[in-house]
């Protein structure tokens, strides 16, 4: 993890046989937070998600199919950082808040994105503030 910019990957064990394969997202003594919503997103090729930034929100976001770019901001000190994450090698990515962040999908289908988040989304009271990361 990048001193200047809070954020944190685990990376996941697949589990799989015939049927098919199994990953533990999240796991309640892996994390500080509660957990209080999960979401199901699709990107379209070349499509974006996100830009913006979450106040208090903590996110937790895994790619269930294909690869997409993850920008990364620290509103405070400026430092980028660009992951690419893959259903190939899964992983969990924990965003923090004052984290401003976009995702971008590069494959030629549409991808699905898991989000867990440590606060239930309200549309009186959003938490999300728009910031171009990409």
């Amino acid at each position: 993890m990048a001193k200047s910019l809070k954020y944190s990957i685990k990376n996941l064990i697949v589990h799989s046989d015939k049927r098919g394969w199994l990953v533990e997202m999240l796991k309640r003594n892996e994390i500080k937070r509660d957990i209080k919503q999960i979401y199901v997103a699709t990107i379209k090729p070349g499509a974006v998600r996100g830009n913006h930034y979450h106040k208090k929100r903590v996110e937790w976001f895994l790619i269930l199919n294909g690869k997409t770019k993850l920008y990364l901001e620290d509103l405070k000190t400026k430092k980028k950082v660009c992951l690419t994450l893959s259903s190939n090698t899964p992983r969990v990515v924990t965003i923090f808040p004052r984290v401003a962040h976009a995702l971008k999908n590069i494959s030629k289908k549409t991808i699905y994105l898991v989000s867990a988040q440590s606060d239930i989304y309200s549309p009186e009271n959003p938490d999300t503030f728009s910031y171009q990361v990409l």
